[in-house]
């Protein structure tokens, strides 16, 4: 058998995968919350969901019956979900899910039914209540967890875990609160091949998906360059750790403000000072806002995010070589067993 090291930790993988089964446990788990939320965005789109409160202005315009956004970012996720369906069942020779039937069947009358009239309690009598077969992004999304322990033994494992928890994540969002659309830059393509002339629209990506393509030229961009180019452009920027939190988690970089204030606390995020007026002596003004908070640098933000990571890194294994270690040493020292 062939090793190989995992893509997303580094470390070799026993069992011949290009990601190993820890890094892909979470893989499975999103496609496993996906199966259960699969038909909840359609309440989105009907726009029958309700978030926060009605306060404030309203548009003297009927909206219209469906929510063209939340449309767009479900069919961007289930696209996802059911392409690499396509790609297993292709490729490994095997049939396409069924759809499981919805439950039919006599509703139960025990001691439930009259504690609670209408409902007992019991998913199986819930699911025969609702009478609807399963979601065919379900189906997907539990055919595509099934086939796992095969998929990351290719050499696209990487990039079918990055789309999947993307598009897991997007459904996840969409159901519990939609998400606005993130800026990634100009388009910036060629029209009609000419170099010379350039299309000037601006893409808004859903958080989690791959891909973005412009309205104005119909030309589709890769949202992976387009975050790189985004945290290059924007190293300059400087703004409050709410702020470039946001930011940042916006671009992939988890982190929290409370996160980057605890950095500040202890001397390891320093917000952006201003040398003092010529003549006077004594440390740095730092910048703050109009409601006197500190002003940090984008740069300085990623920097210690990326430094943060990479000691997590570390950490990880060095506790795998000590656990390695002390695996060994016990195996050693057992007494061996001698039959009698």
């Amino acid at each position: 058998m062939t090793f190989h090291n995992c893509a997303w930790c580094g470390r070799p993988d026993p069992t011949g995968g290009y990601v190993c089964q820890s890094c892909y446990r979470p893989v499975g788990q999103a496609l496993r919350d996906m199966a259960d939320l699969a038909g909840e965005p359609d309440v989105n789109v009907a726009r029958q969901a309700r978030y926060g409160d009605r306060d404030g202005p309203r548009s003297a315009e009927p909206p219209i019956p469906v929510d063209l956004e939340a449309s767009a970012a479900a069919w961007a996720a289930s696209h996802v979900v059911v392409t690499w369906m396509d790609h297993i069942a292709t490729a490994r020779g095997v049939p396409l899910p069924r759809r499981r039937p919805r439950m039919v069947g006599p509703l139960c009358a025990g001691a439930g039914w009259a504690a609670l009239p209408g409902r007992c309690g019991h998913p199986s009598c819930d699911a025969i209540r609702v009478r609807q077969a399963e979601h065919p992004v379900a189906a997907a999304a539990r055919f595509v967890q099934e086939h796992l322990h095969w998929l990351r033994r290719q050499p696209d494992a990487s990039d079918a875990g990055e789309e999947l928890l993307g598009a897991a994540h997007a459904v996840k969002r969409l159901v519990e609160n939609p998400a606005d659309r993130w800026y990634a830059g100009t388009c910036s393509a060629p029209i009609d091949g000419d170099p010379g002339r350039l299309c000037t629209t601006d893409l808004y990506a859903w958080p989690g998906v791959t891909w973005v393509r412009c309205p104005g030229c119909q030309t589709t961009h890769q949202t992976g360059p387009r975050v790189r180019w985004l945290l290059d452009e924007a190293r300059d920027v400087r703004g409050t750790a709410t702020q470039l939190a946001t930011a940042a988690a916006r671009l992939g970089r988890a982190c929290t403000p409370g996160q980057l204030r605890a950095f500040a606390q202890r001397g390891r995020l320093r917000p952006v000072t201003v040398p003092l007026s010529d003549g006077e002596e004594g440390p740095a003004e730092a910048v703050r806002d109009e409601w006197r908070r500190p002003l940090y640098r984008f740069g300085d933000v990623l920097d210690l995010l990326d430094q943060v990571a990479e000691q997590r890194r570390r950490d990880e294994e060095e506790r795998a070589r000590r656990a390695a270690e002390r695996a060994t040493k016990e195996a050693v020292d057992a007494p061996s067993e001698t039959p009698t």
